[in-house]
């Protein structure tokens, strides 16, 4: 759904932008790197695609909605830089993380080189479509509104869509359990990341996100 209606708006503008659209191409092409891990091809080509969309689509939103898009004009060294930022800020609730899904399962350490780069896909994945799109959207269906009035409808579209995502089969199997797990992960991953995409840029919450994957992925989870 998400990625049709960046389509629409991308067709809508009808203003053709080359750095977006190579960025956009960038961010898409990084997370067809799980294809040398995850054997679902169709899913990962798909998420791609969406993230190129979604990136690209975001990009003229802000524009439309006459809001500065912070994210687009860091440059590279700046872009690692941010990026890094936000990977320090989360070091805290990665190694919760880690500690919640030992629970559930033995600790394994695998190939951190692997984990680092594997963890690039649902970082930039879940904070392009999920964070970015959607406040770019948030932004430009309440153009002219004074954002002080719009707040709790920028961090409920940035958090509940995206947490959501995570629990479909708890949904089915325990709703009570499915939400409060959707509650607590809001609080301490959710909510911290889509304030960094919000006050910050992308980058930072994409570091940020990167990182907490990173760790759960080396220790096996």
């Amino acid at each position: 759904m998400i990625f049709f209606l960046a389509v629409y708006y991308i067709i809508k503008t009808r203003v053709f932008q080359w750095r977006q659209a190579v960025i956009a191409l960038l961010l898409g092409a990084v997370c067809l790197i799980s294809l040398f891990r995850d054997p679902r091809t169709a899913d990962i080509i798909v998420t791609s695609i969406c993230v190129t969309a979604t990136f690209y689509a975001g990009c003229r939103l802000f524009e439309l909605a006459n809001v500065e898009n912070a994210s687009i004009n860091i440059n590279i060294v700046g872009s690692i830089r941010y990026f890094g930022l936000g990977a320090m800020i989360s070091i805290p609730l990665a190694f919760l993380n880690a500690l919640y899904f030992s629970f559930t399962g033995q600790i394994r350490l695998g190939n951190v080189l692997y984990s680092a780069v594997f963890a690039l896909k649902p970082a930039i994945a879940e904070e392009v479509i999920f964070h970015f799109f959607l406040l770019a959207y948030t932004y430009f269906i309440f153009s002219g509104k004074e954002e002080s009035k719009i707040k709790v409808y920028i961090y409920a579209l940035l958090v509940v869509p995206h947490e959501l995502l995570h629990y479909p089969d708890l949904f089915v199997k325990s709703p009570i359990m499915a939400i409060m797990m959707c509650v607590l992960n809001s609080v301490f991953f959710g909510l911290p990341m889509a304030l960094l995409m919000k006050k910050k840029n992308l980058q930072m919450a994409a570091g940020m996100h990167w990182f907490v994957d990173f760790i759960r992925f080396a220790v096996g989870f």
